[in-house]
This record gives structure tokens, C-alpha cells and sequence, in this order.
């Protein structure tokens, strides 16, 4: 079954090399990708720590110390389409950057943060953009390859502007500046000193922004942020356009699986890759450069046909296809070396093809990283052996000179000649899905085999006895953990154990204090129940905290940033005394605040009615008063009780006697008449 699926991938090889230019690289227009960096930070005030990620740029680290950097979503910041970096990259919308603040509030404790590059940064298709520099200013310096230093105008200042809506179609919708200069404010950039200044007035206003794009390879880039009033903090964000490279290796128009790759940027940076099992290649984020040279590494035997020197990935996506070709009348061979199991291919095992007849060595080679081996030069149509890691030849037959070689039938190598290499890669205890890419190295760091991890997490290479380095891909993005390890198969061990253990790192756990206070009233009584709520005076400080007075009126107002300024509200905050500007400490507790609110009014209780008097009839006896005195006017003295009561009381017998007597005197009548009758 193989055989044919080799016969067909040689058919898709000869379609494919129909419409090759043998002239070598050709380019297909395509347009630019664009990337945003992506940033994690761990740490806590003034030693933080963290990544940048994006594609087609190195690895990056960086530490600060800053007194607090925070990882922002993009969500309600951003650069639109419509600034100068995003007219080249995009909107950053949905990207998260970076806030920091300065080491502390006075101009002699700057913020130092150092990004550092793993290896040289492409030059022309990457920027970096500082943002909200209003009362701040912000030196920029960066080093070079071989140690130097970055002159001011390499650092590629393009220009200053504001980022908010007001003057950037697209943009975020900016706070309203005190000043009335929403929208306006730009820094200035000093092309001597390397120093990007906020407004002359050191105003705390919205969106002053400038963006770079670095003219020399840079190893590191270092930003020293600058107080000059307030509690100011600024922005970071790294962005980059990338380009994809590809192409098919062939030997005879019949793809070649498992060649390696290497594309060399003009830049000295290496990227290497293999064929798949139909012969493409791809890398699809280069930076977007000119000057890369790509290699094949060239069947044993065959010749390369003419390929060009150079491929340019500026502004489209590049092909280079590399086509080898045996002599003339001469034929080539394809074929493949499994481990004992006869699937799993086995890399780096010597082969030699030998020509029975005389016992002579026709070629020597090894296999690839899929156990390709191939072989050109070969008399057409004969009959030939291939012995595999010095195993007894196995008899082979070459086709016509000219003609696509058929894949041969597989060929198991001895025990003896193999070792096994497997794994598994988990990412918080967790096995990965499938599809992370696991390297074998060499001792000088070439790749010698590429495969995936499978369902499990595991992944699992063949090869020859020996000492190598096996390379991980980060599972995910800023996870942490060694992505290489060192394992020695000598004397054909197996290593079943060379795992790879990453973590999800824990997020930064932001350096905050605490406000202590209390609410009493006029009257020197405490308040419970009433609500404080703290507001930072910058908006980019963070979310409002709120808390409630206890029994004693007392409060405390915790997850405050340090050497923040808050407005602390309590309940309405219509009472100016209800209001108070507050600037945190820089760690603990701050000193304790007092609010003092009206007291509550107690209301008036409420005075019955008077009586009003009795009225005498007659010749009525008057009351006498307490003292002796009488009165034939007036209310009745009081006598010790309410008389009031014991009147209505009366009066209801008297009503109801009444009655009862009427009813009587009815009944009565009515008794007389029927006697009558």
C-alpha cells in the first residue's frame, strides 16, 4: 500500500515540477501579515519579569522595576487603522500591551524596564509604540549586535501623535482633558538625547503617543520612564509583519520527504524545517526582509538544477523550490528505513547501496528524519543491494536513466543499529493535544528530526545510538519550562522518559495597600452601614474600590495601588466633608482618614390633643381644684385621674338603658292591642 501511495506522491511530483521554473525561486503576491506582540508578566512591585510574543520575531524576555506593570486586554485602548503604526500593522484592537509606572513618584526613581532578543531583530517589518507619555518622559536606548550601542536616530523614530478618537478615526473614546486639549496632546522626541517628553505643562492628559521602527539588528531595547508630576503611566506595544516561505523538493520531479530545510536570513538568524511525505516545505512567518538563501540538503549523487540565489519576502509571500537531478544516463533511487515495528520511520541509520557484481560502494548516505535515503548516479536497470546499519544487503533494482524513481519496498533496520527516543509533553500536569511539534537535534544543533505529539501528549523518534538534544515547541503561549532536553541513546538504550513538563505561569500579583478610616457625625457618634468608595484620578490606575463602615464606623479600603492618588467618596459625597483626595503609600497601610457627617435629626414627637371642656347644665356643681380654689370657667381641675374615659363610658350605659326601656314600652303596646282584639 505504501509502495503505491509512493507511486502516486511521484505522479503529484512530476505534475508538480511541470510548472516549476527551474530557474529556482519564484514569488506569488500575496498580502502582509500583521501581528501584535502578546505580553505575560510575573513579579511583584519593582522586580517584574515577563514575555513578548509574536510571530517571525525572536523570543522575548524582559525585567523591570517598575512599581507596578500590568498586562492590559486592548479592549478599551488601542491603536486604530487610522494611527501611523496602525496604517502598517493594523489595529491593535483585542491586543493586549502593557502599563507600567514609574520605580516612584519623583523624577530621581525612574522605572528601568530591558527587553532582551533572542538573537538579532529583523530590521524594517517590526515597531515598538509608547503610549499616554503627557506627564512623564521616557529615555529609549538599545544595544547591537557585538555590544554596541544604538545611536538615537537607529532607534527609527517616525513620529508623534494621539491615539484617542478624537484624533484618530477608529480610536478609543478618550476622557475629556481638563485642559481642553483632548485629542491634541503629542510628545516630543529629542534625536540627541534619545528622550521622548510629555507636554511642557507636564498635564496628565490622553493618547500622546510616538512609534518606532529600529533601522539595526538589536539584542536588547531599554526603556527608563520618567516622572515629572502626578502619578502617571505609560504604554508599550511590539508589532511585526511577517510573510510565508515555501516550496517542494524533488530528485528526478519525485518528491523527496524528510529533506532538511535551512533559510538564512541576510541577518546571520537560521530557520530550518523538513519535507513532508509529499516533498513541500513551508515557513509561514518570516520577517518580512529581503535576502534570504535557501538549501535542500542534495540527494547523494544527484545534481542541483539551477536555483537562485536569493528569495525576497518584502510585502508577498516567496516560493523556492529546489529540483536535483541524476547524471546524465544515470537512474536514482528513493527508499525507506523503519524501526523494528515497520512504520516508525528511523532517522540518521547509515545506508550503502553496493553493487553486487564486484562487491563495489556505489553510494553511501543516511537516512532523513522521515528514514528516506536516496541514491543518484546508479547504472539504469540493474541490479543492486542496500545494506542498512551493516545488516546483510537487501537486493533492489534501478529503473530507466531519466525516469522518476519508484519508492522501494520498505526495510526494517537491525535492533543493534537503533535506539528509541520518546516522551510525553503536558502542560500543567495535563497531556497536550495533538499536534505540538518535538525536535531531534544534533550535537551542532541541527535539526535532524521533526515529528508531533499524538493524542496522548507523546511523541517518539528512531534513530541511530548516540548522544542528541530533543526540543519542544511551548504548548502554549508564556508557558514555562525547560523546552530542551539532553538524552543519550549510546550503546542503543532506550530513553523512554525524556519528557517535557510545562506550566501555565501564574499571573503577576499586583504590589497594593490599604486605606484605613472611619466615619463619625456631628454629635461624635460612629456611622455604620454607609458606603466609601475610593475612585483612582487616573483612569488607567485601575477599577474603583468600595467598602462599608462597620459598628464602630470604621473602614478599610483594600486592593488600593501604591503611591496612587484616590478620591475618597463617603455615601452621596454631596457634603464637601464627605469628599477627600488621598495619595496611597508606596507599601502596608496608609495613615488613617476622618470623615465627618451631619448627624441624623431626630424627630419631634407628636402632643395629643387637649380635651376640650364639659359644658355645665344647670345648676351643675364646678370642680374644685387641687389648691381649694375653684373656677366657674375654664377646663376641670385635675383630680389625680382622667375623667375623660369614665364620661364616655356613662354616657354609653345611658344610650343603651334607654333603648332597652323603648323596646319594652313597644312590646308592651303591642300586647294590650291583641288582647283588645
Amino acid at each position: 500500500m505504501r509502495r503505491w501511495r509512493m507511486v502516486a506522491a511521484g505522479l503529484t511530483g512530476i505534475v508538480l515540477a511541470t510548472g516549476l521554473a527551474l530557474g529556482g525561486a519564484t514569488s506569488a503576491s500575496a498580502a502582509p501579515a500583521q501581528h501584535w506582540g502578546d505580553f505575560t508578566v510575573s513579579g511583584t512591585g519593582k522586580d517584574y519579569h515577563g514575555t513578548m510574543t509574536m510571530p517571525g520575531f525572536p523570543e522575548t524576555t524582559f525585567r523591570s522595576t517598575a512599581s507596578q506593570a500590568t498586562v492590559i486586554s486592548g479592549a478599551s485602548t488601542w491603536q486604530s487603522a487610522a494611527t501611523g503604526p496602525g496604517q502598517l500593522y493594523g489595529s491593535s484592537k483585542g491586543h493586549t500591551y502593557i502599563n507600567q509606572r514609574p520605580n516612584a513618584n519623583n523624577a530621581g526613581s525612574p522605572s528601568v524596564t530591558t527587553y532582551t532578543f533572542d538573537g538579532s531583530t529583523p530590521v524594517g517589518s517590526w515597531s515598538f509604540v509608547l503610549g499616554d507619555i503627557d506627564a512623564d518622559q521616557a529615555t529609549i536606548s538599545a544595544t547591537v549586535a557585538g555590544g554596541g550601542t544604538a545611536t538615537p536616530a537607529q532607534l527609527g523614530y517616525q513620529g508623534s501623535y494621539n491615539s484617542c478618537s478624537v484624533s484618530s478615526p477608529g480610536g478609543w473614546s478618550c476622557t475629556p482633558d481638563p485642559d481642553g486639549t483632548t485629542g491634541q496632546d503629542k510628545p516630543t522626541w529629542n534625536d540627541t538625547t534619545g528622550t521622548l517628553t510629555g507636554n511642557t505643562a507636564a498635564n496628565d492628559t490622553a493618547g500622546a503617543s510616538a512609534w518606532f521602527t529600529p533601522t539595526v539588528p538589536l539584542l536588547s531595547l531599554t526603556v527608563s520612564y520618567q516622572w515629572r508630576s502626578g502619578f502617571p503611566v505609560y504604554q508599550t506595544w511590539f508589532a511585526s509583519r511577517t510573510a510565508a516561505l515555501s516550496g517542494v523538493a524533488t530528485l528526478d520531479t519525485t518528491p523527496i520527504p524528510g529533506a532538511t530545510v535551512t533559510v538564512t536570513a541576510p541577518r546571520g538568524t537560521i530557520y530550518t524545517t523538513t519535507t513532508g511525505t509529499d516533498g513541500s516545505y513551508s515557513f509561514p512567518d518570516l520577517p518580512q526582509i529581503g535576502g534570504y538563501t535557501v538549501e535542500v540538503t542534495p540527494p547523494s549523487g544527484a545534481e542541483p538544477l539551477d536555483q537562485s540565489s536569493t528569495v525576497s519576502l518584502v510585502g508577498t509571500d516567496g516560493r523556492a523550490d529546489r529540483a536535483f537531478t541524476a547524471p546524465n544516463g544515470t537512474a536514482s533511487v528513493i527508499g525507506t528505513v523503519t524501526g523494528e515495528d515497520g512504520t516508525t520511520p528511523a532517522a540518521n541509520v547509515p545506508v550503502v547501496i553496493i553493487d553486487p557484481a564486484d562487491g563495489s560502494t556505489l553510494v553511501t548516505t543516511e537516512t532523513n528524519s522521515e528514514g528516506v535515503y536516496t541514491g543518484s548516479g546508479l547504472p539504469p536497470e540493474s541490479d543492486l543491494a542496500v545494506s542498512v546499519g551493516g545488516a546483510d544487503p537487501v537486493p533492489i533494482r534501478t529503473g530507466e536513466a531519466g525516469v522518476p524513481p519508484e519508492q522501494l519496498d520498505p526495510i526494517a533496520a537491525p535492533p543493534t543499529a537503533v535506539a528509541t527516543i520518546s516522551g510525553t509533553v503536558t502542560l500543567d500536569t495535563i497531556a497536550v493535544p495533538a499536534g505540538v511539534v518535538v525536535d531531534l537535534l544534533d550535537a551542532d544543533g541541527n535539526v535532524l528530526a521533526s515529528t508531533t505529539t499524538g493524542a496522548g501528549g507523546g511523541y517518539e523518534f528512531t534513530t541511530v545510538p548516540g548522544a542528541y538534544t530533543v526540543r519542544s515547541a511551548l504548548p502554549a503561549e508564556g508557558a514555562e519550562g525547560a523546552s530542551t532536553l539532553a538524552v543519550d541513546t549510546t550503546g542503543g538504550l532506550d530513553v523512554t522518559n525524556a519528557d517535557f513538563a510545562f506550566t501555565t505561569p501564574e499571573p503577576a500579583a499586583p504590589q497594593v495597600v490599604e486605606q484605613p478610616g472611619t466615619v463619625t457625625d456631628t454629635n461624635g457618634d460612629p456611622v455604620a452601614g454607609v458606603q466609601v468608595v475610593a475612585t483612582p484620578t487616573d483612569p488607567d490606575a485601575g477599577e474603583p474600590v468600595t467598602t462599608t463602615t462597620g459598628r464602630d464606623g470604621s473602614f478599610v479600603l483594600p486592593g488600593l495601588n501604591p503611591t496612587s492618588e484616590y478620591e475618597v467618596v463617603v455615601g452621596t459625597g454631596e457634603d464637601p466633608g464627605q469628599r477627600k483626595t488621598i495619595t496611597t503609600p508606596e507599601t502596608g497601610s496608609g495613615d488613617p482618614i476622618a470623615f465627618v457627617v451631619p448627624a441624623a435629626v431626630t424627630p419631634t414627637p407628636t402632643v395629643p390633643p387637649t380635651t376640650p371642656p364639659v359644658s355645665g347644665g344647670g345648676n351643675g356643681t364646678t370642680p374644685v381644684s387641687s389648691t381649694g380654689g375653684s373656677s366657674s370657667t375654664g377646663a376641670l381641675a385635675y383630680t389625680g385621674a382622667d375623667l375623660t374615659p369614665g364620661l364616655i363610658a356613662a354616657g354609653v350605659l345611658v344610650l343603651l338603658g334607654a333603648g332597652l326601656l323603648t323596646f319594652r314600652a313597644a312590646r308592651n303596646r303591642r300586647r294590650s292591642e291583641h288582647l283588645q282584639d
